[in-house]
Formats: C-alpha cells, sequence, structure tokens
C-alpha cells in the first residue's frame, strides 16, 4: 500500500537573491535556528507546500475532501458542530464563573492548581514575547506534532515508513490513514500528557513537597503552547485540515480540545461533570432566548 504523509508542513527557503545585498557574516548554529524561527513565525502565507520523499518538491500531494462527502461533513460542521463548540465554551465559562463565586474568588484564583497553572501560562507567553528560545520551542512543536501522527498511526495498527524533523517542518509517511491520525496533534498535547506522567511518576517513586507546584506550573505550561502552536499552524493551510474539510476539522479540534481540558479539570477538582451539565442546560437555554430574539428582531426590521 503506497504510503501517506501527515502533518507536511514545510516552509520554502528565502531566495538567494535576497541575500546577495547583505554584508559576509560567519553565523553560528545558533543564530542560523533563530533566523530560521522568525522566519518560520513571520509566514503570512500558507506554509504546506506537501511533498513527501516519493514526491516532487512544490507539488501538492493533497487530496481535499469533495463531491458527497464534503456536504455531509459541511452539513454537520454547520448545524452541529458549531452549535455544539459553542455550547461547551460559554458552558465552560459559565462553570468556572459559577465555581469561583461558589468557593470565594480569592480562594479560587489562588488555589494551587489555578495558581501555579496561571504562573505556568506567563511563563510560556514571557518567552513568546520576549523571543529568548523561540528556535527550540519551534523544534519542539515540530517534533511533538509528527510523533503525535505516528503514534496515532501505530494505535490504529499501521506502520511509520518515513520520519522526518527539521526547523522548517515536517512530515510522516504511513501505510495508512484516518481522520484521527490526521487530527490528533491538533487535540492531542502530548508534551502535557508526558510532563504530567512524569510528575505524578516521579511522585509515587520519590515524594517531595513541590511537586503539586511543578505539576500545575508544567501543565499550565504545556497547554499554553499546546494551544499557541495549534492556533499558529492551523491558518497556514494544513494538508491535514484542508483535506477533510477545513470548517469541519476546525471544529472538531476546537470540541475535542475543550474535551480534553474539561477532562483534565475534573481531574484537577475544579470541574462537576453533574453541575457542568446544569451549566450546559443553562447555556443552552440562554443561547436559545437569544437567538429568538434575533430572529425577532430581524423579522420585524427586515420583513415589516
Amino acid at each position: 500500500m503506497p504510503g501517506r504523509e501527515h502533518g507536511d508542513w514545510r516552509l520554502p527557503l528565502e531566495s538567494p537573491a535576497e541575500t546577495e545585498h547583505l554584508p559576509p557574516r560567519e553565523l553560528t548554529v545558533w543564530r542560523k535556528m533563530h533566523m530560521r524561527a522568525r522566519y518560520l513565525q513571520s509566514m503570512p502565507v500558507g506554509a504546506d507546500a506537501a511533498y513527501g520523499p516519493g514526491g516532487v518538491e512544490g507539488e501538492s500531494s493533497l487530496v481535499p475532501i469533495a463531491g458527497w462527502s464534503r456536504f455531509v461533513r459541511l452539513v454537520l460542521a454547520w448545524f452541529i458542530l458549531l452549535p455544539l463548540s459553542i455550547l461547551l465554551i460559554y458552558a465552560l465559562l459559565l462553570h468556572l464563573y459559577r465555581a469561583g463565586d461558589t468557593v470565594g474568588q480569592r480562594d479560587f484564583w489562588l488555589s494551587v492548581p489555578v495558581w501555579y497553572s496561571l504562573l505556568g501560562s506567563g511563563a510560556f507567553i514571557s518567552l513568546i514575547v520576549a523571543r529568548i528560545v523561540t528556535p527550540i520551542l519551534v523544534y519542539i512543536y515540530v517534533l511533538g506534532h509528527e510523533l503525535t501522527h505516528a503514534i496515532a498511526a501505530i494505535i490504529c495498527m499501521g506502520r511509520v515508513q518515513t520520519l522526518r524533523i527539521g526547523l522548517d517542518g515536517g512530515y510522516v509517511e504511513t501505510d495508512t490513514d484516518n481522520l484521527f491520525i490526521a487530527l490528533s496533534p491538533y487535540f492531542v498535547p502530548l508534551w502535557m500528557g508526558c510532563w504530567m506522567l512524569v510528575l505524578w511518576c516521579s511522585n509515587l517513586a520519590c515524594p517531595f513537597p513541590e511537586w503539586e507546584a511543578w505539576f500545575y506550573a508544567g501543565f499550565g505550561f504545556w497547554w499554553s503552547f499546546h494551544l499557541y502552536w495549534t492556533a499558529w499552524v492551523i491558518p497556514r493551510e494544513q494538508p491535514d485540515m484542508l483535506e477533510n474539510g477545513l470548517l469541519f476539522s476546525l471544529l472538531l479540534v476546537v470540541i475535542l480540545n475543550v474535551g480534553i481540558l474539561l477532562g483534565v479539570l475534573y481531574c484537577f477538582g475544579l470541574l462537576s461533570p453533574v453541575e457542568y451539565g446544569r451549566d450546559f442546560l443553562d447555556a443552552a437555554q440562554q443561547l436559545l432566548a437569544a437567538s429568538r430574539e434575533l430572529v425577532s428582531w430581524m423579522q420585524h426590521t427586515f420583513l415589516r
């Protein structure tokens, strides 16, 4: 069976003509990585010249979904996934707001899970703004992205034929293909899961008093890492998203990310399934009432 590529988002190298007018300068390996990372982050166009080891550079191997399958996925996206994603996010915000009121806003925000998670998230944002270790962060993201494709393929009883990772992108070639393999890096926070597993096992093997602080700070850091790079890479015409329908894939990724976050918050003791279910129904009623008012206003304004 011919190989199937996943996660190919390599960028073209700068034109040699752009460097002909620059004065000679010896570049260290770190400097080259930093320049490449800054160029990658500033790309205003798509980063998906999808070609694999058996293909031709610049010739896309993307085959977007079409026909009846495309129509069905569009209907599902507009009438099921879009309302569901809005409801899940609104209900989560409503639940967190009411949780703060229940235990007290100060106690909620200064609790160990919330406070240290915010500190970890703030640490990641500081690194992004300062661009101190951008090349390392880019490489870690590419590595995690392609490894997630590979792990998903193995879970689906597939075989990884080729794995390519670099600062300018990467790809995975497998002998199987499905929606889970294609979209897994966009909703599976691999490094966050690894961090939580390592800290949890370390505390079991050799308990130390500060493990909770490191555990939650790492969660905040790697969850922010996952969200930032996912949001950064999706607009760059990812084949994984386009071949399954952009709107369908995007909404599915949003729903799955919210679902994983809900599961993590439940494990942290910050979310009650019963209370969240009530908030979900409350959010549905509020949005339904708002929709009715909007329809009534439009009828009154445009059809009178």
